[in-house]
């Protein structure tokens, strides 16, 4: 993996940059912990309760990897010097 790019952090365009990094981050984190609570209530849960209990794991497990895909992502689009909101179809042409 090559290093990401210096970024200028007095521009907006670097500000931006870093603090969508770290949110899309956080956001991340936040659905790794949810993974896990999800985890440790599924050998509490009997019957029917369960059932749920394993669907709301895997829905949480869903999150998390969305999130972890948003944030490489974005990490990719930092590195490549592409905005965020570019367009798939455009950002293949930028390439």
């Amino acid at each position: 993996m090559s290093a990401l790019p210096d970024i200028d952090l007095e521009t907006a365009v670097g500000r931006w940059a870093v603090d969508e990094l770290l949110e899309r981050y956080v956001s991340w984190r936040e659905e790794c912990q949810a993974v896990r609570a999800a985890y440790r209530r599924l050998p509490g849960a009997g019957g029917t309760e369960r059932t749920l209990t394993y669907a709301g794991y895997l829905a949480a497990l869903e999150r998390e990897e969305h999130a972890a895909q948003a944030y490489a992502d974005h990490i990719e689009h930092v590195r490549r010097g592409i905005p965020s909101e570019v367009s798939g179809s455009s950002r293949a042409a930028l390439r």
